[in-house]
């Protein structure tokens, strides 16, 4: 698999698997406290900033160097091209952070995403505290 296919799958196929139909206004991140809703936010700030389109956001505020590192290896334009063309073909934006589980500077988020026909797809995100702030490691594993 060429490597621009490859970051496009991880961003798609993964977690990012995200409804801009059907789309609503629940915030998940409401439902934890303290360090668990920070994971969560940044969670619903990656939701946010795709369906509106925005790769500068999602590149410069809320993945982490090492995950930018690697999707800049793979694409040679860098990581807004590659979330540019990513996001194009994503078909859901919903996510709903159901658990958060935080181990030091490292975290998982369980979400659901909305996959159509009263199916949910359940994905695990990492992420990685950077500063004072919660980002994207890895988007995604299914379960």
């Amino acid at each position: 698999m060429a490597a621009t296919t490859r970051i496009a799958a991880l961003l798609c196929a993964s977690a990012l698997t995200l409804s801009a139909c059907g789309s609503t206004d629940k915030d998940s991140a409401s439902d934890f406290k303290g360090d668990q809703k920070a994971v969560a936010q940044a969670v619903e700030d990656l939701q946010s900033a795709s369906r509106k389109g925005d790769e500068t956001k999602i590149c410069t505020d809320l993945l982490a160097p090492a995950l930018l590192t690697k999707i800049k290896a793979a694409q040679k334009g860098g990581c807004e091209p590659a979330l540019k063309t990513a996001l194009r073909d994503v078909d859901s934006y919903e996510l709903t952070v159901k658990k958060v589980a935080i181990d030091g500077t490292n975290a998982t988020a369980t979400v659901t995403s909305d996959v159509g026909k009263n199916d949910d797809r359940t994905d695990t995100l990492t992420l990685v505290k950077v500063g004072n702030a919660w980002k994207i490691s890895e988007l995604g594993s299914a379960s």
